[in-house]
């Protein structure tokens, strides 16, 4: 009869100790979920830092190159005007 008590008084101590072990393991849980999405978060945001900066760089090689070309090009100009001012005719290049 004794070890039966027993076992009757030690229920309620072996559940608050599952219980609790339930909560600690959910609570984990639920921080590692909360870290993954973090992490996602941040590599989504990472990736589109990436594409952005890509596209930029682009924009930025062709506007340099636009502004090559019409450098050239009024470099041409400023030659040519710069001949017919002085009466001058340029040397052909072979």
């Amino acid at each position: 009869m004794l070890p039966g008590i027993l076992v009757l008084l030690a229920l309620p101590f072996v559940a608050v100790g599952y219980a609790v072990i339930g909560v600690v393991k959910g609570g984990e849980l639920l921080m590692k979920s909360f870290h993954n999405h973090r992490h996602f978060r941040a590599q989504r945001a990472e990736a589109e830092l990436d594409r952005k900066q890509e596209e930029l760089r682009r924009t930025i090689l062709s506007l340099a190159d636009a502004l090559g070309m019409e450098a050239h090009e009024a470099r041409k100009a400023l030659i040519r005007e710069s001949y017919r001012a002085s009466g001058q005719v340029p040397k052909q290049s072979e």
